[in-house]
């Protein structure tokens, strides 16, 4: 028998009658149009709208999914970028391994459901357990990053820069040692060196301010790679005290002495604290930090050209990796 299929006008009339209520004997008495073909052509126009609902439920399930794994690329991006920048003063605490290890263990995919009222836990077991599934994630999301910038982004220039932290780690705390040694040498005839300022605390010693600011100094050099960043932050000024008393205050780095009222003051000091950067500048150990921080200055730029967000995003839309939704 030859199967018949019902005219658009047709099939638009049985759909307003059915959804209006009228059984497959009224249509077929309304319209003319037998009970059976009415009912076969309205449960095919049924199953094809459901089809479509599902299709148009999976695009807009797919377009929120696709968001989010932007979104949280975009986000771990950030803070990988962050975390490997070249710090604004010399904590080197950690080697490298250990210091990448601390962004890969911190939960930076926060995955909520909704309804959920599960008590945070404080445990030790659970920390540890938490640490674990925040460097599963965060392994999963690096794996992705490197997949939508495989053709951007020398991603093997990252051992480049933990060869070059692991260099800071291991000569900057001989740095160290010999800041303090040559303040020491450099101001041993000056025996009274603690009265010549006002000090707060009297735990600190003049020579451990100096050394701190020596340090914060010296970095700040070996950041921008410019000597001339001396001069601009060891440097000495007048103040004014209350009453109208003047003082002279002497800036090195991130630290400050101020000279007790009415002493005068050796002219030399800041040109005494200058020469010890100076000094220190020529070392073996501090060319070799240099050549080191240039070398992650190097690897920083050009991941952040890279994930900078006005680029980054647009290039995940044209790329895949295997988190991205189907």
């Amino acid at each position: 028998m030859k199967r018949i299929d019902l005219s658009r006008e047709q099939l638009e009339e049985v759909i307003r009658h059915r959804q209006g209520g009228l059984s497959w004997f009224r249509i077929q008495d309304k319209t003319g149009i037998s009970r059976r073909v009415a009912q076969r052509s309205y449960e095919q126009w049924e199953r094809a709208r459901s089809i479509r609902e599902l299709e148009n439920v999976r695009v807009k399930v797919g377009e929120i999914e696709m968001q989010g794994h932007i979104d949280v690329l975009d986000r771990f991006a950030q803070r990988l970028v962050e975390h490997i920048s070249v710090p604004e003063y010399p904590s080197f605490a950690r080697d490298a391994g250990a210091h990448f290890t601390l962004l890969m263990e911190r939960e930076i995919v926060v995955i909520r459901r909704e309804g959920s009222s599960v008590p945070e836990d404080k445990s030790p077991a659970s920390n540890d357990k938490v640490k674990a599934r925040n460097v599963r994630r965060n392994r999963l999301l690096l794996e992705s990053l490197k997949e939508h910038t495989a053709d951007k982004f020398r991603w093997d220039s990252l051992d480049g820069w933990m060869d070059a932290w692991d260099t800071c780690n291991r000569v900057f705390p001989g740095v160290r040692t010999r800041i303090g040694e040559i303040i020491s040498q450099t101001f041993s005839s000056f025996p009274d060196l603690d009265e010549w300022f006002e000090i707060k605390n009297r735990d600190h010693k003049t020579l451990d301010i100096l050394e701190e600011g020596m340090q914060d100094v010296l970095w700040k050099g070996i950041v921008t790679g410019d000597m001339g960043t001396v001069r601009e932050m060891v440097y000495s000024n007048n103040i004014e005290l209350a009453e109208g008393v003047e003082v002279l205050q002497i800036t090195i780095g991130i630290r400050k002495l101020v000279q007790k009222d009415h002493r005068e003051m050796a002219p030399s000091f800041v040109e005494l604290c200058r020469g010890i950067i100076k000094e220190l500048w020529v070392t073996g150990e501090v060319k070799e930090i240099r050549k080191a921080v240039e070398k992650m200055q190097s690897v920083v730029e050009e991941m952040e050209e890279v994930l900078e967000p006005l680029v980054f995003r647009p290039l995940i839309l044209h790329t895949r990796c295997r988190l991205c939704p189907a």
